[in-house]
């Protein structure tokens, strides 16, 4: 097994570009190093990499970004086995899936690999896209554009505050987003929706920075689950943020109704911002697809968690 190592220098306001330097300095085992450039640069990477012969491990180092990039190429090699270390702001996917935290705890993923196979989805719209955390559209959607294009963000994020980026935001959105209307169907139901504020599909519990969205979700259950939240004030919504961090928004069976499908058909009454793994996806269609991909690429998990 060829161990490579994926780093984004510049996420997490150059926090990557830390850790792997504190990486390459204590590792033992024999590795290539590769940067990424630019967007979409990951997947390049990693198609390139799977041309070699035999089991590739490859250890990202970035954000969730770039981990999301480096799975929409995972998912097309069988060969590919993902690793992950956190160097963003958000890091979503180290809690909901598993990360590495030190060289020593790569070394000793190869005396013991844990290599699990991990579930990831697709959105259909005019074309496909793959993503692994969680797609939605609604006001965290609006939330997630705004905090990714605020100068703000990287102000806080070299004082380790990358999580008020989200906060600030978050309640500047609350108090302007235009609530719609929705009728979702799955497995042969069909359910209508008014006021709604939040339509966001989970393959796993984490979205915005550490926000427990989705609770009962797991990456390798084959199932979605989907969050709406509806007719609520506005005062009420941020309350209900207030909630998310630790999961208890769902005792509010009111206004949010959990979902669990394979698959969802979701028609919105306009377009609506949309985002996948905490990246903006522009605005949705009139009407959106969800389906699950099971067991659709290969995680190293950390044998010392």
């Amino acid at each position: 097994m060829m161990l490579h190592i994926i780093v984004n220098e510049r996420a997490g306001n150059g926090r990557a570009k830390q850790v792997v330097a504190s990486v390459i300095a204590t590792l033992k085992s024999p590795y290539e190093l590769h940067q990424t450039t630019g967007p979409c640069h990951a997947t390049a990477l990693i198609d390139k990499i799977s041309q070699n012969e035999g089991d590739q491990l490859c250890i990202v180092i970035g954000g969730d970004g770039t981990i999301h990039e480096a799975i929409q190429g995972a998912v097309h090699h069988s060969n590919i086995i993902i690793g992950v270390m956190n160097g963003g702001s958000g890091n979503d996917f180290g809690r909901g899936f598993s990360a590495f935290k030190t060289a020593a705890e790569i070394e000793a993923f190869f005396s013991n690999p844990v290599i699990t196979e991990e579930d990831t989805g697709v959105l259909f719209t005019d074309s496909q896209h793959i993503f692994m955390n969680n797609i939605g559209y609604g006001v965290d959607a609006k939330i997630v554009y705004e905090v990714n294009k605020t100068p703000l963000k990287n102000w806080l994020n070299r004082m380790n505050l990358g999580r008020l980026t989200y906060i600030i935001i978050l309640i500047k959105e609350v108090m302007t987003f235009k609530p719609f209307d929705v009728v979702v169907e799955y497995e042969m139901k069909r359910k209508i929706y008014k006021n709604v504020w939040i339509t966001t599909i989970s393959n796993q519990p984490f979205i915005g920075g550490g926000m427990k969205i989705s609770p009962y979700s797991r990456t390798d259950d084959g199932r979605f689950e989907l969050t709406i939240v509806e007719n609520l004030s506005r005062l009420k919504l941020l309350f209900l943020f207030a909630t998310i961090f630790k999961g208890k928004h769902v005792n509010f069976k009111k206004h949010v109704s959990q979902i669990s499908a394979e698959a969802f058909t979701i028609h919105y009454s306009e377009s609506i911002q949309g985002h996948a793994d905490g990246e903006d996806i522009g605005l949705s269609k009139e009407v959106i697809t969800i389906k699950m991909q099971p067991k659709s690429f290969r995680l190293a998990r950390n044998p010392l968690d």
